[in-house]
């Protein structure tokens, strides 16, 4: 779980979490620690904030993708998906969801991501 507000990380967890299916294994604040969390935990799936210090999560995008190649990403965004949606996919990500979606939306775009089969 990726996201430089702490209060929207631990939202997010809660909503995976008490869904039932996932469990959150690690969190991070900034794209430099998220890089480095997914090399140390190889998660299945990571939620990925794009607009963040210490590089962004289009920045992180592709150093995840090297070093944890079979985790798959879904991107968190306050921005309008026409503007990054395609520039998120073609980098790898397997879902961009703009922020304000539904618990719903997070929950369902987490399970597409992990059955995703690359």
């Amino acid at each position: 779980m990726v996201d430089d507000v702490p209060a929207l990380r631990e939202l997010h967890r809660l909503v995976l979490e008490q869904e039932g299916s996932f469990t959150v294994i690690a969190e991070a604040g900034d794209g430099e620690e998220a890089v480095l969390q997914a090399a140390r935990h190889q998660p299945d799936v990571i939620v990925l904030d794009v607009s963040m210090p210490r590089r962004d999560g289009l920045e992180a995008l592709p150093l995840i993708r090297e070093v944890a190649p079979d985790s798959r990403i879904v991107v968190l965004s306050g921005f309008e998906a026409s503007r990054l949606a395609s520039v998120a996919l073609e980098g790898g990500a397997s879902a961009y969801l703009e922020k304000g979606m539904t618990p719903y939306d997070l929950v369902e775009a987490v399970k597409r991501a992990a059955a995703d089969p690359r």
